[in-house]
């Protein structure tokens, strides 16, 4: 509302939608195992992915300022693989798996490390485009 952003777009949706605007700058729509995501300001979805796991703990969503590096998503596939994914090209760039269920996710600012959490309170940090990835806290 202070940005005075506004985004109108075409919906076919059932009535059971959920909507999450937690995030600055963009509101996740979760129906039926889809999650759209939408821009303020921007009246086409910017994309849209798969998942079961729709708590804000398990979804972090990056808009870039800079039209040249891309707006990025980290979601569960399941319990114990993360998938980020390039929204403008629909594509994953890369996928995390772990050896027991992932509890915590969030990207940095700029969407190139990835930290997370399993059950075991095990803290890791991963970085996006190596692949390498570091154990924080046992």
């Amino acid at each position: 509302m202070n940005s005075k952003k506004v985004s109108e777009i075409n919906w076919n949706g059932s009535g059971k939608e959920k909507f999450d605007f937690n995030n600055v700058g963009i509101v996740m729509i979760y129906n039926a195992g889809d999650l759209t995501f939408v821009q303020y300001g921007n009246n086409d979805p910017i994309g849209h992915c798969r998942t079961e796991f729709i708590s804000s703990h398990l979804i972090s969503p990056r808009l870039s300022l800079d039209s040249n590096k891309p707006n990025i998503v980290a979601y569960l596939l399941d319990r114990k693989t993360i998938i980020v994914q390039d929204l403008n090209k629909n594509i994953n760039m890369t996928q995390v798996n772990h050896d027991q269920n992932i509890d915590f996710l969030e990207l940095n600012s700029s969407g190139s490390k990835l930290l997370f959490r399993d059950v075991k309170k095990r803290l890791i940090i991963s970085n996006i485009y190596t692949q390498t990835r570091s154990t924080l806290l046992n």
